[in-house]
């Protein structure tokens, strides 16, 4: 366990020996800076006079107009009634809304950025296997007196960590930001649960969406481990990983009237789709979609294992 460590602290070190870690981190921390500032700033240029009671009043004649169309379709118009139903019991109650401009909704718009969390999580993960064999120094690597499986296991354990390390960076900075450019939010947000309108846990539903992202995170950053690993190329699986989570649902949705599409690792990598309530396909379940996952981890996991520990480093 030990020597095992050891290995772990070394790749680590490597890592922050390269520039591009260092410049992916400030990329993620500008892109969460910069869209706080615009917003702060359109928010100032936008901000209305009009009172809480007055907005949710516009708010019941807007959407009361808009259930006049003949042609919404069934959610529309469902939607459209429990926002009437919010809003005129925040008027009964004297409940005001939640101001849009806070470090809740902020916090809520940056988990959008665990997208770019998973894409340099992937690009490390193709990358530390298969530079080791384009720069010639997993040779170096392999003289040393330890087994193949623990030196495979060092990197991807610091490729997880990396990424975790990116996920922390996302969250503690979006908290900073969130708070020192909107402040904490006043007022209480109300959703329709089961026909009975009840007050909404924000930081509790943030928490769950920063969860079933992981489903993602885990798999894109397993797929590029495996392929570059397997291929040696870190642009091929950096690429191949990307095309398919940006063309993941389309090829969902051509599988969709075969029943081996529910095998299919595509189907359930997004597990936020349980938060939505809009499945992919009709009949999977959180379990289900948990197993598939878990079967092609290990899949991805033997692969990458088989073919390290197999390969002739010599020639």
């Amino acid at each position: 366990m030990g020597k095992l460590l050891k290995l772990i602290q070394n790749e680590w070190m490597k890592l922050w020996h390269k520039k591009g870690t260092w410049a992916m981190v400030a990329l993620l921390i500008v892109v969460i800076i910069g869209p706080g500032i615009m917003m702060k700033y359109y928010e100032s240029k936008t901000a209305e006079d009009l009172s809480w009671q007055e907005n949710e009043q516009q708010t019941i004649t807007n959407y009361k107009e808009s259930l006049t169309n003949e042609e919404l379709t069934v959610e529309d118009k469902k939607y459209f009634e429990e926002q009437i139903a919010l809003a005129e019991y925040r008027l009964a109650n004297d409940v005001p809304n939640q101001t849009e401009g806070s470090l809740e909704s902020f916090m809520s718009f940056t988990s959008s950025m665990l997208t770019l969390v998973t894409l340099f999580t992937v690009i490390t993960a193709a990358s530390i296997v298969s530079n080791e064999f384009s720069t010639g120094t997993i040779k170096m690597l392999l003289t040393r007196p330890m087994t193949r499986a623990k030196i495979l296991t060092s990197k991807l354990v610091t490729t997880f960590l990396f990424g975790l390390f990116l996920f922390v960076v996302n969250v503690i900075v979006s908290a900073i930001v969130g708070f020192v450019l909107f402040g904490v939010a006043t007022g209480t947000e109300l959703e329709m649960v089961n026909g009975q309108i009840v007050e909404k846990a924000v930081w509790g539903d943030l928490a769950y969406h920063y969860l079933l992202s992981a489903g993602d995170f885990v798999m894109s950053t397993l797929f590029a481990f495996l392929i570059g690993s397997v291929f040696r190329s870190s642009s091929l699986a950096i690429g191949l990983t990307m095309f398919l989570s940006f063309t993941g649902t389309m090829i969902v949705m051509f599988l969709s009237k075969y029943e081996i599409v529910k095998y299919v690792w595509l189907t359930h990598s997004n597990l936020t789709q349980y938060e939505t309530g809009g499945l992919m396909i009709e009949g999977i379940t959180m379990p289900f979609s948990l197993t598939i996952l878990a079967i092609y981890a290990v899949i991805f996991l033997v692969i990458s294992y088989l073919s390290f520990m197999k390969r002739d480093v010599t020639a």
